[in-house]
């Protein structure tokens, strides 16, 4: 039903151009909700976030910490890709009540976001990247713990990244844990 009115959408100048709308894989119940920024053009033409060498990425990620991409749940912060770099916060804030309503009908024990952008309109924040990981963050309006990492897309440009990425996932592991233990 979400996703209906997703597909519908005319919020922003993006939903003028898409093919269609890149809304979430994975069980709709599941103990990680990882969220991308923008849909690439591969990622519209598969209707999949996160595609290609990435995904791969990601996958390999979370092998490491004894995950199945399979397990966890999968979606963007904007839905739908566009051309117009201008327009990122637009999109951003015109997809956010979405983003919110997947997080609360997935009830994750974390959320583990990937890049700047993402984190930034999750968290309602304007600290860099930096700033934000390493960190378990709250959001007033989601119950679930946030944890911030690198996209996997910046991690395949910057491999000396990729240690901030690990200990980003075994923080959000440790936090999934934390719950399951206490």
């Amino acid at each position: 039903e979400l996703y209906s009115v997703a597909s519908t959408c005319q919020r922003c100048d993006a939903s003028t151009i898409r093919k269609q709308v890149v809304f979430g894989d994975g069980p709709t119940q599941a103990d990680w909700l990882i969220v991308g920024d923008f849909p690439t053009e591969q990622d519209e033409t598969q209707g999949h976030a996160l595609t290609g060498d990435p995904a791969r990425l990601l996958s390999e990620m979370l092998l490491a910490v004894g995950l199945k991409k399979s397990a966890v749940y999968l979606t963007n912060s904007v839905k739908c890709r566009s051309a117009n770099i201008a327009a990122e916060n637009t999109e951003l804030s015109s997809c956010r009540a979405f983003l919110i309503r997947q997080i609360q009908l997935v009830n994750p024990l974390v959320i583990f976001v990937l890049g700047e952008k993402a984190a930034q309109s999750l968290l309602i924040s304007n600290d860099s990247l930096s700033s934000l990981m390493g960190k378990v963050k709250k959001v007033d309006d989601i119950h679930a713990p946030v944890v911030v990492s690198h996209h996997p897309r910046y991690l395949l440009q910057a491999p000396s990244a990729k240690k901030q990425a690990w200990d980003a996932i075994q923080l959000a592991k440790n936090v999934v844990f934390d719950h399951h233990v206490g």
